[in-house]
């Protein structure tokens, strides 16, 4: 039976979350922690609970700050994000943390394995959600011994589900001609940008080679006729959606202020050696992509392939990485099995 509740973290932040609960019988299962991405809060993931048991799984699912049931980030905390400071992702970073602490404490799950295959968290960031997951692996100086401790014996997995270049702040060619969703003059408002994203973001694309392609070769229609959230009843939306939360603390993050920030975090998380070997060193980065994801995360997941495999040629110390592709699916493959 799935389960909701609310953690109080530090500095008193809400952090509301559902949890499938332990698998039955199961001394060994993993507990999967899901961060959903912009404007799509936790609620649109509530069919994984239903085969979590399947493999071996306990999840849970947050609602970030700033939606529904959790803590609305302070005009202090925006201003951070408005002018890109690190600080930002630093509080996220220790939010995150303190989750998995607390979680520790109270539920008394599995630890890791010593195989490293059972046991413990992995952490998953859905699309923009990966700017809340990736924080916890940048900086030790966050974390006490003892809090580190605590958290290498627990987490064994970053899963990165999907992500749009601009998780990592990655910047397009001068010249390249791409649609933006976020810069679309037919629509003025941030509400009506978010309005327009909701169709762009789930539909299915058709690039001519997902695996091969260069940035002109992508699919950059303004949506298609095939989208996911066609299939949602208008309840369904309605709990799934959450557009003030995104106009006011996702739009930022795309912001010329705020993707070099990012472009910092990635490199820290992935390419950092000295970190990597230091940090979380047991640590392996799952990427997940989808055929028919929209350019943007589909142009992440090419340069990220492509720098991780450089850096691996090049003989330099990264942390590990697993890339996967959803043959068929699109940006919301996770949430359309029956």
């Amino acid at each position: 039976m799935v389960a909701s509740s609310t953690y109080v973290l530090a500095e008193g932040i809400n952090i509301y979350f559902s949890d499938s609960r332990a698998p039955p019988s199961s001394s060994d299962y993993t507990t999967l922690i899901i961060l959903h991405g912009s404007a799509f809060n936790g609620e649109c993931f509530e069919k994984i609970h239903t085969f979590s048991h399947e493999y071996n799984l306990r999840t849970v699912i947050w609602n970030r700050r700033e939606y529904p049931g959790s803590t609305k980030y302070t005009d202090a905390e925006i201003q951070d994000l408005h002018h890109g400071r690190k600080v930002f992702l630093d509080r996220l970073a220790i939010q995150v943390g303190d989750f998995v602490r607390q979680f520790v404490e109270r539920e008394g799950i599995p630890k890791i394995s010593e195989d490293r295959k059972t046991g413990g968290f992995a952490i998953l960031g859905w699309s923009m959600g990966t700017a809340t997951a990736m924080p916890l692996f940048s900086d030790k100086s966050l974390f006490s011994k003892k809090t580190y401790a605590l958290l290498e014996s627990y987490v064994k997995d970053l899963i990165l589900d999907d992500p749009p270049h601009l998780s990592f702040g990655i910047d397009l060619p001068r010249d390249a001609k791409v649609y933006n969703p976020w810069a679309d003059p037919d629509y003025k408002t941030p509400e009506e940008l978010y309005q327009n994203f909701t169709f762009w973001v789930s539909s299915y694309y058709d690039h001519p080679d997902f695996h091969a392609a260069s940035l002109p070769d992508l699919d950059f229609h303004k949506r298609t006729d095939h989208t996911t959230i066609a299939s949602w009843t208008p309840a369904q939306f309605q709990r799934f959606y959450t557009q003030s939360a995104a106009t006011r603390s996702e739009l930022p993050m795309y912001a010329q202020s705020m993707q070099p920030t990012l472009n910092d975090l990635a490199q820290r998380v992935l390419y950092d050696g000295r970190l990597t070997e230091t940090f979380f060193p047991k640590v392996p980065v799952t990427y997940i992509s989808a055929t028919r994801t929209n350019w943007q995360c589909a142009w992440g997941y090419l340069k990220t392939k492509g720098r991780y495999e450089e850096e691996v040629a090049k003989g330099h110390k990264v942390r590990n990485m697993r890339f996967f592709v959803v043959e068929g699916g699109n940006h919301f493959v996770r949430m359309v099995r029956s």
